[in-house]
């Protein structure tokens, strides 16, 4: 299918611009809950975090602390913009002219997209904690969003549960699992379009 969808334009990682375009989604989908009744994350938390990093480059002043505390709020900011942005791209379904009223740039030229084909897991290993797991996945072309599914009784399909929506495939870790309980995981790749195939499950025990 041939469609228009939001970007995140800031590759550079500069703090004030993800300040400026955190602020500036918040007031765009509030000005239009007609068109967004339900954005996830709430654009009152976008636009505090946005608040918080806004104060956080105010303060610096050269200090190591401050300027960690800056780069430290610039990526919860971005974490709420890539979450918001697979929002707003399944209420647009594609539409350029909502997707600017969204606040988010727009991709200059429509572009293929389809449902995301088999996701597959690279590796599984220990987690940064105790009872945790990271996850591997290879990326998925059309996804721009993952989910992630567990079971301890994998015969049965009803069985599976969702643990987390991911945007993101740098940091998929599941934590407070049980310990020594074998689980079965299961990794899917989304768009505004749907799910796709899920991964083959890979097993893991918690320790």
């Amino acid at each position: 299918m041939i469609t228009y969808a939001a970007v995140l334009h800031l590759r550079n990682k500069n703090p004030q611009a993800v300040a400026e375009l955190g602020g500036r989604v918040a007031a765009h989908l509030e000005a239009h809950k007609d068109i967004f009744p339900a954005p996830d994350p709430a654009p009152a938390l976008l636009e505090a975090e946005a608040e918080k990093l806004s104060a956080s480059i105010a303060a610096k002043n050269g200090s190591r602390l401050i300027n960690l505390n800056v780069k430290n709020q610039a990526v919860v900011v971005r974490a709420l913009l890539k979450a918001e942005i697979f929002y707003v791209n399944k209420v647009a379904q594609g539409d350029r002219k909502t997707i600017l009223l969204s606040g988010f740039d727009c991709n200059n030229d429509p572009v293929l997209r389809s449902i995301p084909g088999k996701a597959v897991i690279r590796r599984v290993k220990d987690g940064n904690t105790a009872c945790s797991v990271k996850i591997f996945v290879e990326p998925l072309a059309d996804a721009d969003h993952y989910k992630v599914e567990i079971t301890t009784t994998p015969d049965d399909p009803d069985s599976w549960r969702a643990v987390f929506d991911y945007v993101s495939l740098k940091k998929l870790e599941l934590r407070d699992l049980p310990r020594a309980k074998e689980i079965c995981i299961r990794v899917s790749g989304g768009n505004i379009y749907g799910w796709g195939t899920p991964s083959e499950m890979v097993s893991f025990l918690p320790r």
